[in-house]
């Protein structure tokens, strides 16, 4: 997934954290190396070596709420059940959904997430994240207003940047350099204007990024105009909140006015097809994205409006509402791949150490299985097409996020899904039950 499209038949090897070789590269080392050196191999025979997936939107303190918020209007599904059970979350019913969203996640090939959390709990979050392996961009939700949102979520906007700031001393190039933290704000009906005014202050002022929601259904767009007197993105450019640091989920409803002042501010956007199709919210167009020259990569949203965390059902469903929007010309299997790859690093500010497997680069890589029926006959021949339409996560065998093997062949590496498993049916329905005796569920 490089700028020249390469694709090689051959060996990879890694040294530490780092690619070292490829291809026609890796035989004059190990011949260097001699025959006692110790080397770890893995037989991909069969198989694609590829970077690791990047996901690029997420909610992982949502994982719990899978299948516990069924509703198909976005407001209505914050306010009615995400907001109350977020409301409830301990610090071990947090540790329990993220480390089951990972779960998911690492055996799907998964290595970089962007993550919005809620507003409290960020340093469990955080050393969940450190101990589980991978590579994260992450940060409390800000709230500071909005109807609905109960009121032990709402705080001060200083005091809560204050809080953000604090876990980034703490937190940020943490993990052996693999996490990052940003600001995330949650979206303009939950935020006051001095609250985005002072994001956008620290942003420039630190380099963090922006994590927010942008133009992502017909109820919140008719909702923030009625609220502030214009749509999301001229508000954002009003407020000096759109930069290169800039990264906004979903994008469904921008028209191309919007689209425009996106790319001139140099902003990204994350396409998440699975959760706009489940909340009704539409179909985002990729195509007319990338036409403006906006950086773009590709996520599933939380658990609790997806349901799946696969980016392999995002690559299908990204290729298939592009068609249906632009059938005489599409999006290339390649291009969609490369939201989950490459595009998706670059919308994160991160393609200089991910996103592609070229020397020197992070050994971020996802070893996907194409020997399979569905697969077959050409899934080597044309890789691309086999991983957008023919693979699923059950084909993936190997994951390594900075060389460190977190999935082989079904054994994850630094965590016991059964007991993942439990852990989240137990911590799960505690949660519930608060949330109904706290009578906030509707």
């Amino acid at each position: 997934m490089d700028a020249a499209g390469r694709i090689e038949q051959g060996d990879l090897l890694v040294l530490d954290d780092r690619i070292l070789a490829i291809g026609s590269d890796v035989a004059p080392i190990l011949e260097r190396l001699g025959p006692d050196a110790e080397l770890r191999r893995f037989d991909a025979r069969g198989a694609l070596v590829l970077p690791g997936f990047v996901h690029g939107h997420m909610h992982l303190c949502q994982t719990l709420f899978r299948g516990a918020a069924e509703q198909s209007d976005l407001l209505l599904w914050l306010r009615e059940r995400i907001w109350p059970l977020e409301m409830q979350h301990t610090p071990d019913s947090m540790a329990a959904s993220v480390r089951l969203g990972l779960c998911e996640l690492i055996a799907g090939g998964v290595t970089t997430i962007n993550d919005m959390g809620t507003v409290h709990h960020t340093d469990v979050v955080a050393e969940t994240l450190i101990d589980m392996g991978v590579r994260a961009v992450f940060g409390p939700a800000l709230m500071d207003a909005g109807e609905g949102v109960p009121d032990g979520m709402l705080r001060p906007a200083r005091a809560q940047l204050d809080d953000t700031l604090a876990i980034a001393r703490r937190y940020d190039r943490a993990g052996d350099g693999r996490l990052h933290v940003s600001l995330a704000p949650r979206f303009i009906l939950s935020c006051s204007e001095g609250l985005w005014h002072d994001v956008a202050a620290v942003s420039r002022e630190r380099g963090m990024l922006i994590h927010t929601h942008i133009a992502e259904a017909p109820t919140e767009g008719a909702a923030v105009k009625g609220a502030v007197g214009v749509h999301a993105t001229p508000y954002f450019e009003k407020h000096g909140v759109l930069s290169e640091r800039f990264v906004g989920a979903h994008g469904v409803w921008l028209d191309e006015e919007e689209m425009g002042i996106m790319a001139r501010a140099d902003a990204a956007l994350v396409h998440c097809p699975g959760s706009n199709m489940k909340l009704a919210s539409g179909w985002a167009d990729v195509a007319a994205w990338k036409r403006h020259g906006i950086r773009c990569g590709l996520g599933s949203d939380g658990a609790a409006c997806n349901n799946r965390l696969d980016t392999f059902t995002e690559m299908g469903l990204a290729a298939g509402i592009n068609r249906v929007k632009h059938r005489d010309d599409p999006m290339s299997a390649r291009d969609v791949v490369a939201l989950a790859t490459c595009d998706g690093a670059r919308a994160l500010g991160l393609f200089r150490e991910i996103g592609s497997l070229e020397c020197g680069k992070q050994a971020d890589i996802a070893v996907v299985d194409v020997s399979t029926p569905r697969c077959a006959p050409f899934g080597l021949d044309d890789p691309y097409t086999a991983l957008v339409h023919g693979a699923n996560s059950s084909d993936v065998t190997l994951t390594m996020c900075a060389g460190k093997v977190l999935y082989d062949w079904g054994d994850w590496k630094t965590m016991d899904p059964l007991a993942v498993v439990a852990e989240s049916r137990r911590e799960g329905l505690a949660l519930l039950d608060r949330a109904r005796a706290a009578g906030t569920l509707r």
